[in-house]
Order: structure tokens, then C-alpha cells, then sequence
């Protein structure tokens, strides 16, 4: 089985309400934190279960069948702004299981950091004690939910997708559009169409930036490290194949998602490739909204993973 040793979150979160530059300078408030620079993430400990985390509707762990001790994820890119934000973890029966273990080996912390303050963790949420032996919450045995609710500050407010286009999981055209989205990105790749392929993402690449504070100047650098990384052909693009469609961002983001066990709720652009003799691959999960009633869907938020 696989391990992820590089998870770096890459969000598009679309219309900033006023750059955070001009919010500096008018709000005090706000310069202090743009200088701190808050950052948010999530640690979840368990030996025993497998998860899905979600942040605002959106897939944060896509890790759903592997069992890492501790993994930590970083949050900014899902947190649109200051505020409360909602987060859910979904426990998983393992492969082949047909029920939850019964256990209380479970932690989820927020980790809060700065560049001017120490640390800070604060427990979310943890299983109950079991009872005889049982965990009395597994009462289905197919998994077992809990959403509990956070508070960020950030120095930055962005309205990500929440004016875009609701979409209809029952609209037969819906997948067909998706499909040809995902397809152009795919062959992008393949013919080492760099610049179309980062083009394809700018959207979500720039308005990325004021949530983790990078600068223009090493978005540029890291767009043309990409644009490098594709146009060489470094890599080798995989098929679109065993795939099925999903809505989330309350009912205003779609994806195409794997559903093979080797790799089920993984993005579908996955680009094979070697780092010395290390055989690894690059997963893209891509999530596409409708900016305007009639506007064709388009990337607007992702993340990338690095696996080996």
C-alpha cells in the first residue's frame, strides 16, 4: 500500500471581497494578522480507522482506506474567511469489513500557528470511552459521522463559490460537461501543453494565494516550475477511467472521482513519474463550478498530492 509523504493543499477560492492588501491598510485588526500569517491544521490521531475529513463541504483527507497513527492537514485553503467553520469526519469500515471496530482510538485536533506566537492545539472532538467492550456510537455498521465547528481568523475574505451556479447531480449533461473538462486537462499533459495545462488552473492559482500567503513572485516561479515539469514530459498522464461524479461545496462544486479500491475517492488526473529511482505519482484532484447561469463548468478549487 502506498504512504503519502508530501500532501500539499492547493485551493481556488474564487472573487476576493478586497484584497488583503487594501484590507491592511484600512483595518489595523487585520495588518496584525496578515503579519502573523495564521495558519490552520488539522491533526487526526487513530490507529484502528480509516476517515474522510470534510471542511466546509469540502474533501480534505481523500486518504479513506489507509491508517497512518497521525496525519496532519492543512485547512487555510478550505477557510474562505473569518468566522465559525464547519468540519466532519466520517469513520470508515477497513476494506473488506462490513462494520466499524469498536474503539475509542480516535483524536482530532486543531493546530493553529503563526509567525508570531507559539502553537496552539485545541481537541475537536474524541471518541467516547467504550462501554463492555463496544463503542455505542457504531450503531451503523457502514460508518459513523460527527460535524463539529471551529473558529478562524484570518486576514483575508474571499467569496469562494457561494455566488456560482448550484448543480444538479441529476443532470444528464452534467457528467458529459464534466467529462470533457477533465478530458482536456488529461490530454494537456499528454502533449506536454504546459502553459494550457497551468492556464486551464490560473483561476484557481491566483485566488490561491492571499490563503497562503504567497507572494507573486513564487507564484509565479511555482506556475513555471509546472509549465517546466509538464512541457518536459517528465511524467506519464493516466487514462480517464474508473470514475464517478460527486457534488459538494453545498451543492456548487463537482468532481470526477476514482472508484477503484486502489485508489477510490482519489482525483482522476494522476501523473506517473520517478524521483531518481523512486517510482511516484501525482494525483490532481480538480473540482469545477459554473460562474454564471449558461458559463460552461471551469476549475475552481484543487489539491495535489504527491504519493509514492
Amino acid at each position: 500500500m502506498r504512504k503519502s509523504t508530501a500532501v500539499l493543499m492547493l485551493a481556488a477560492l474564487l472573487r476576493a471581497v478586497a484584497p488583503a492588501a487594501a484590507q491592511a491598510a484600512a483595518d489595523p485588526g487585520t495588518s496584525r494578522k496578515q503579519a502573523q500569517q495564521p495558519l490552520y491544521d488539522l491533526r487526526v490521531s487513530s490507529e484502528k480507522l480509516a476517515f474522510r475529513v470534510y471542511v466546509n463541504d469540502l474533501p480534505i483527507s481523500v486518504l479513506p482506506t489507509r491508517r497512518f497513527g497521525t496525519i496532519g492537514m492543512p485547512l487555510n485553503p478550505a477557510i474562505l474567511r473569518s468566522g465559525p467553520q464547519k468540519l466532519t469526519i466520517r469513520l470508515l469500515p477497513a476494506t473488506g469489513q462490513q462494520r466499524l471496530p469498536d474503539t475509542d482510538d480516535l483524536k482530532v485536533e486543531l493546530v493553529v500557528r503563526s509567525k508570531t506566537e507559539p502553537p496552539r492545539n485545541t481537541t475537536l472532538y474524541e471518541l467516547p470511552p467504550l462501554r463492555d467492550g463496544m463503542q455505542a456510537l457504531f450503531t451503523d455498521p457502514q460508518g459513523f459521522s460527527q460535524t463539529v465547528q471551529f473558529e478562524a481568523q484570518v486576514p483575508y475574505s474571499l467569496a469562494g463559490w457561494e455566488r456560482s451556479v448550484p448543480l444538479d447531480a441529476a443532470d444528464a449533461k452534467l457528467e458529459a460537461e464534466a467529462l470533457e473538462v477533465y478530458r482536456r486537462l488529461i490530454a494537456d499533459i499528454g502533449n506536454r501543453k504546459g502553459e494550457a495545462f497551468i492556464g486551464a488552473l490560473a483561476k484557481a492559482q491566483r485566488l490561491l494565494y492571499p490563503a497562503i500567503y504567497l507572494s507573486s513572485a513564487e507564484a509565479r516561479e511555482r506556475d513555471a516550475e509546472w509549465v517546466s515539469f509538464i512541457d518536459k514530459g517528465t511524467g506519464t498522464v493516466a487514462p480517464l477511467e474508473h470514475h464517478a461524479l460527486e457534488i459538494r461545496g453545498d451543492g456548487k462544486l463537482v468532481r470526477l472521482k476514482r472508484t477503484d479500491p486502489a485508489s477510490v475517492d482519489e482525483g482522476v488526473v494522476r501523473i506517473a513519474y520517478k524521483r531518481g529511482p523512486q517510482p511516484r505519482t501525482i494525483v490532481y484532484d480538480i473540482y469545477l463550478h459554473r460562474p454564471a447561469p449558461g458559463a460552461r463548468l471551469e476549475p475552481i478549487w484543487y489539491f495535489m498530492t504527491d504519493f509514492n
